[in-house]
């Protein structure tokens, strides 16, 4: 759900209100890929022997892998190990949907899980399910042929959904992890069209390459949520500094044509303990509709593209396990002493930009 357009007066920092935009573009491409994941199908792939309606659902906090695309060796495993989903639930839809039901739409079955599914999900994390995390609410529905003989379960859960609609494998249980969405340092974040795509080589073109991770946390230890400006003026010094430290100095970013972006934590992502953000490189197109491809890590050459980068093929298939991984965030997040009056647009690395409209 993209966020509206920054009013005319609107004096917070260019560089975060055009990372604010990506960011949004993000959670719409989490959407859709969520959407698409419901195609996902556990009992039997199409073709096989008609299977049998199945017996009630996943116990609840249990964790689901499978290896086929389209689900049909869905299998428990231990939640330490790596899987593709964790059970907040599972619901029969009997009382809804008669014997002779027709299959639902996709539309149907999105407006299912959006009601039924999310609930479940706050319950299991103890109402702090962050909407805009990591972790997104997905299911598995029977398949058309299991529905026609009498399977009537969602099996509801928590993922992690690629941008293109796959899942990535995650350790741990849920209820124990960070749900902050930020990644490794070093981690490039592939481009499609001018926005956000998944981690990619950043020998490869992309939108943006991760220098640092800040915790807004030890800037505001109160549980009041902090407002975007607020939520700036320590991020915005703090990325500036791991963007010079991890460059390789204080002039190499802004000798690049590079630009420090950070993210902000929304008020319902604050309330559910979210407090981690991510701090980016990247560069805008010279008429500022959004990102121009970049070739190279900040450490080595860098290439700036002037004309937006091709659209991602729709290749992927929605729900099976993701072909790579991107790295696990092992580093430490700490936001750096900084100087409350210091205006991050003021550090030669950080260059003033126009937010970027084709998010």
């Amino acid at each position: 759900m993209p966020s509206p357009s920054p009013d005319a007066d609107d004096d917070r920092p260019p560089a975060a209100r055009s990372v604010r935009r990506m960011a949004a573009g993000a959670t719409v491409g989490a959407i859709i890929a969520f959407v698409a994941s419901l195609a996902l199908t556990a009992g039997g792939s199409a073709g096989g022997a008609p299977p049998e309606p199945r017996t009630p659902g996943a116990p609840v906090g249990a964790c689901l892998d499978w290896t086929a695309d389209d689900g049909s060796d869905v299998r428990l495993v231990d939640c330490v190990q790596p899987h593709l989903f964790q059970s907040v639930g599972a619901l029969s839809l009997g009382d809804v949907f008669g014997p002779a039901a027709a299959f639902p739409s996709e539309n149907a079955w999105l407006s299912m899980v959006k009601e039924r599914c999310t609930p479940l999900a706050g319950e299991f994390l103890a109402a702090r399910f962050d909407p805009f995390g990591r972790y997104t609410v997905g299911a598995l529905k029977p398949s058309q042929q299991g529905w026609r003989n009498g399977d009537r379960l969602l099996q509801c859960g928590l993922q992690v959904v690629t941008r293109a609609g796959e899942l990535y494998r995650v350790p741990g249980d849920v209820r124990s992890q960070d749900q902050s969405d930020v990644h490794e340092p070093g981690t490039c974040l592939g481009i499609d069209g001018v926005n956000v795509g998944d981690p990619v080589d950043c020998a490869e073109p992309h939108a943006v390459e991760v220098v640092g991770v800040v915790d807004l946390a030890i800037a505001f230890p109160a549980p009041d949520f902090p407002d975007e400006n607020k939520q700036d003026d320590a991020a915005g010094p703090a990325c500036t500094t791991l963007a010079a430290e991890y460059a390789g100095g204080p002039n190499v970013v802004a000798e690049k044509k590079l630009t420090v972006y950070w993210d902000t934590v929304r008020q319902d992502s604050w309330l559910a303990g979210t407090r981690k953000v991510d701090c980016k490189l990247g560069a805008l197109l010279p008429d500022k509709s959004g990102f121009a491809p970049v070739t190279g890590g900040v450490r080595g050459p860098v290439v700036i593209g002037d004309q937006p980068a091709p659209v991602t093929p729709e290749t992927a298939t929605p729900g099976a396990p993701a072909k790579t991984q991107p790295p696990l965030l092992t580093v430490a997040t700490t936001v750096p002493e900084v100087d409350s009056t210091t205006d991050p647009t003021g550090d030669p690395t950080v260059e003033p930009t126009v937010e970027p409209t084709g998010g």
